[in-house]
């Protein structure tokens, strides 16, 4: 049997290509290279809504919370 994990990988990366084309409430179509970094890394921005809540409001992330809850 053939492995289709390629295949497969390549099936996701079309499907979310497509679904991801007016991506941010943009009227027109995402250029190839701009639909790429969309597929790889969906947040365009680094701004307070979107980024590190470490490095916006001085506070830990969900992570490091449910950590310290484990450790005491």
């Amino acid at each position: 049997m053939k492995n289709l994990s390629r295949a497969l990988r390549r099936h996701h990366a079309a499907r979310l290509k497509k679904k991801r084309q007016y991506y941010y409430g943009w009227t027109k179509k995402l250029d190839p290279q701009q639909l790429g970094k969309v597929l790889n890394a969906v947040p365009s921005c680094s701004c307070y809504m979107c980024g590190n809540p470490r490095k916006y409001f001085k506070e830990r992330t969900v992570q490091e919370k449910r950590w310290m809850q484990v450790v005491e």
